[in-house]
Protein backbone atom coordinates (compact mmCIF):
# COMPACT_ATOMS: atom_id res chain seq x y z
CA UNK A 1 0.00 0.00 0.00
CA UNK A 2 1.21 3.47 -0.80
CA UNK A 3 1.54 6.22 1.75
CA UNK A 4 -1.63 8.14 2.48
CA UNK A 5 -1.65 11.90 2.53
CA UNK A 6 -4.35 14.26 3.64
CA UNK A 7 -5.10 17.87 2.85
CA UNK A 8 -7.57 20.15 4.57
CA UNK A 9 -9.92 21.79 2.13
CA UNK A 10 -10.92 25.36 2.95
CA UNK A 11 -13.82 27.33 1.49
CA UNK A 12 -12.96 29.49 -1.52
CA UNK A 13 -12.12 33.12 -0.79
CA UNK A 14 -11.04 32.38 2.76
CA UNK A 15 -7.40 31.99 3.70
CA UNK A 16 -5.94 31.23 7.05
CA UNK A 17 -2.39 31.63 8.22
CA UNK A 18 -0.73 28.33 9.02
CA UNK A 19 0.77 27.82 12.44
CA UNK A 20 4.51 28.42 12.59
CA UNK A 21 6.56 25.26 12.46
CA UNK A 22 10.06 25.60 13.90
CA UNK A 23 12.78 24.12 11.70
CA UNK A 24 16.55 23.72 12.02
CA UNK A 25 18.23 26.56 13.87
CA UNK A 26 14.93 28.10 14.97
CA UNK A 27 13.81 28.79 11.40
CA UNK A 28 10.20 28.52 10.44
CA UNK A 29 8.74 27.98 7.01
CA UNK A 30 5.63 26.95 5.24
CA UNK A 31 5.29 23.24 4.81
CA UNK A 32 3.47 23.45 1.50
CA UNK A 33 6.21 23.37 -1.14
CA UNK A 34 3.88 24.70 -3.81
CA UNK A 35 3.18 27.83 -1.80
CA UNK A 36 6.91 28.38 -1.14
CA UNK A 37 7.60 29.09 -4.77
CA UNK A 38 8.29 32.77 -5.32
CA UNK A 39 8.70 33.48 -1.59
CA UNK A 40 11.83 33.68 0.53
CA UNK A 41 12.02 32.22 4.01
CA UNK A 42 12.19 33.96 7.35
CA UNK A 43 15.27 33.12 9.40
CA UNK A 44 14.27 33.85 13.01
CA UNK A 45 15.48 34.63 15.57
CA UNK A 46 18.76 36.50 15.25
CA UNK A 47 19.12 35.77 11.57
CA UNK A 48 19.36 38.63 9.12
CA UNK A 49 16.15 39.19 7.23
CA UNK A 50 16.32 38.44 3.59
CA UNK A 51 14.44 40.55 1.09
CA UNK A 52 11.06 39.06 0.45
CA UNK A 53 8.78 39.55 -2.47
CA UNK A 54 5.89 41.96 -1.95
CA UNK A 55 3.08 40.67 0.23
CA UNK A 56 5.03 38.01 2.12
CA UNK A 57 5.41 37.97 5.84
CA UNK A 58 7.32 36.32 8.66
CA UNK A 59 5.59 33.12 9.67
CA UNK A 60 7.22 33.23 13.08
CA UNK A 61 5.76 36.71 13.68
CA UNK A 62 2.54 37.05 11.67
CA UNK A 63 2.10 40.67 12.75
CA UNK A 64 5.45 41.70 11.23
CA UNK A 65 4.46 41.80 7.58
CA UNK A 66 7.24 43.27 5.44
CA UNK A 67 7.46 44.32 1.83
CA UNK A 68 9.89 46.04 -0.49
CA UNK A 69 9.19 49.46 1.02
CA UNK A 70 10.18 48.27 4.50
CA UNK A 71 13.35 46.66 3.13
CA UNK A 72 14.25 49.94 1.41
CA UNK A 73 13.59 51.78 4.67
CA UNK A 74 15.95 49.40 6.50
CA UNK A 75 18.62 50.02 3.85
CA UNK A 76 18.21 53.79 4.14
CA UNK A 77 18.42 53.57 7.93
CA UNK A 78 21.61 51.52 7.66
CA UNK A 79 23.15 54.10 5.31
CA UNK A 80 22.18 56.95 7.63
CA UNK A 81 23.85 55.23 10.56
CA UNK A 82 27.05 54.47 8.64
CA UNK A 83 29.77 56.96 9.64
CA UNK A 84 31.16 59.03 6.79
CA UNK A 85 34.78 60.11 6.57
CA UNK A 86 35.36 63.67 5.49
CA UNK A 87 38.72 64.23 3.94
CA UNK A 88 40.32 67.21 5.61
CA UNK A 89 43.03 69.34 4.10
CA UNK A 90 46.31 68.85 5.96
CA UNK A 91 47.68 71.74 8.00
CA UNK A 92 50.76 71.97 5.80
CA UNK A 93 48.71 72.27 2.61
CA UNK A 94 46.42 74.81 4.23
CA UNK A 95 49.35 76.97 5.39
CA UNK A 96 51.05 76.79 2.00
CA UNK A 97 47.88 77.71 0.11
CA UNK A 98 46.50 80.35 2.48
CA UNK A 99 49.60 82.06 3.80
CA UNK A 100 52.19 81.60 1.06
CA UNK A 101 50.26 81.47 -2.21
CA UNK A 102 47.42 83.78 -1.14
CA UNK A 103 49.58 85.96 1.13
CA UNK A 104 46.88 86.33 3.79
CA UNK A 105 47.85 88.32 6.93
CA UNK A 106 51.25 89.12 5.43
CA UNK A 107 53.44 91.43 7.52
CA UNK A 108 56.36 91.86 5.10
CA UNK A 109 56.96 92.09 1.35
CA UNK A 110 60.11 90.70 -0.25
CA UNK A 111 61.03 92.12 -3.65
CA UNK A 112 63.61 90.54 -5.97
CA UNK A 113 64.19 90.21 -9.71
CA UNK A 114 61.12 92.35 -10.40
CA UNK A 115 58.83 90.01 -8.41
CA UNK A 116 57.11 90.61 -5.07
CA UNK A 117 56.20 88.07 -2.36
CA UNK A 118 53.78 88.79 0.50
CA UNK A 119 55.30 86.76 3.33
CA UNK A 120 55.43 86.46 7.12
CA UNK A 121 58.41 87.28 9.36
CA UNK A 122 57.71 84.34 11.66
CA UNK A 123 58.17 81.94 8.73
CA UNK A 124 61.09 83.83 7.21
CA UNK A 125 63.00 83.47 10.50
CA UNK A 126 63.52 79.79 9.64
CA UNK A 127 66.06 81.15 7.18
CA UNK A 128 69.42 82.04 8.69
CA UNK A 129 69.62 85.03 6.35
CA UNK A 130 66.33 86.57 7.52
CA UNK A 131 66.76 85.47 11.13
CA UNK A 132 69.97 87.52 11.39
CA UNK A 133 68.38 90.43 9.54
CA UNK A 134 65.33 90.65 11.83
CA UNK A 135 67.09 89.99 15.15
CA UNK A 136 70.05 92.36 14.72
CA UNK A 137 70.30 96.11 14.59
CA UNK A 138 69.89 96.19 10.83
CA UNK A 139 67.59 98.81 9.36
CA UNK A 140 65.65 96.01 7.60
CA UNK A 141 64.46 94.69 10.96
CA UNK A 142 61.81 97.42 11.14
CA UNK A 143 60.97 97.61 7.44
CA UNK A 144 57.84 96.20 5.87
CA UNK A 145 59.25 96.05 2.34
CA UNK A 146 62.69 94.57 1.69
CA UNK A 147 64.50 94.67 -1.63
CA UNK A 148 66.83 91.70 -2.03
CA UNK A 149 69.98 91.92 -4.06
CA UNK A 150 70.67 88.66 -5.90
CA UNK A 151 74.45 88.16 -6.26
CA UNK A 152 74.24 84.75 -7.98
CA UNK A 153 73.16 84.70 -11.61
CA UNK A 154 72.01 81.10 -11.22
CA UNK A 155 69.13 82.32 -9.03
CA UNK A 156 65.92 83.10 -10.88
CA UNK A 157 62.32 83.89 -9.87
CA UNK A 158 61.25 80.23 -9.94
CA UNK A 159 64.13 79.26 -7.64
CA UNK A 160 63.16 81.97 -5.15
CA UNK A 161 59.53 80.84 -5.33
CA UNK A 162 60.55 77.29 -4.36
CA UNK A 163 62.94 78.51 -1.66
CA UNK A 164 60.38 80.82 -0.04
CA UNK A 165 57.64 78.21 -0.40
CA UNK A 166 59.77 75.62 1.38
CA UNK A 167 59.38 77.67 4.57
CA UNK A 168 55.62 77.04 4.48
CA UNK A 169 55.53 73.33 3.72
CA UNK A 170 56.90 69.98 4.88
CA UNK A 171 58.69 68.85 1.75
CA UNK A 172 59.80 70.14 -1.63
CA UNK A 173 60.00 68.28 -4.93
CA UNK A 174 62.97 69.43 -6.98
CA UNK A 175 63.26 68.59 -10.66
CA UNK A 176 66.79 67.55 -11.69
CA UNK A 177 66.94 70.41 -14.19
CA UNK A 178 66.22 72.93 -11.38
CA UNK A 179 68.69 71.66 -8.77
CA UNK A 180 71.45 74.22 -9.44
CA UNK A 181 69.14 77.28 -9.38
CA UNK A 182 67.20 76.15 -6.30
CA UNK A 183 70.31 75.21 -4.32
CA UNK A 184 71.85 78.57 -5.20
CA UNK A 185 68.76 80.33 -3.79
CA UNK A 186 68.73 78.06 -0.72
CA UNK A 187 72.41 78.78 -0.02
CA UNK A 188 71.89 82.53 -0.30
CA UNK A 189 68.94 82.38 2.14
CA UNK A 190 70.81 79.91 4.40
CA UNK A 191 68.06 77.32 4.36
CA UNK A 192 69.35 74.42 6.44
CA UNK A 193 66.83 71.88 5.11
CA UNK A 194 68.46 72.00 1.66
CA UNK A 195 71.89 70.97 2.94
CA UNK A 196 71.02 67.31 2.40
CA UNK A 197 70.56 68.05 -1.29
CA UNK A 198 74.11 69.24 -1.73
CA UNK A 199 76.49 66.79 -3.44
Amino acid sequence: MGALSSRVLRPAGRTEQPEPTPGAGGAARRSDAGEDAGHSFCYCPGGRKRKRSSGTFCYCHPDSETDDDEDEGDEQQRLLNTPRRKKLKSTSKYIYQTLFLNGENSDIKICALGEEWSLHKIYLCQSGYFSSMFSGSWKESSMNIIELEIPDQNIDIEALQVAFGSLYRDDVLIKPSRVVAILAAACMLQLMEFEGCLP
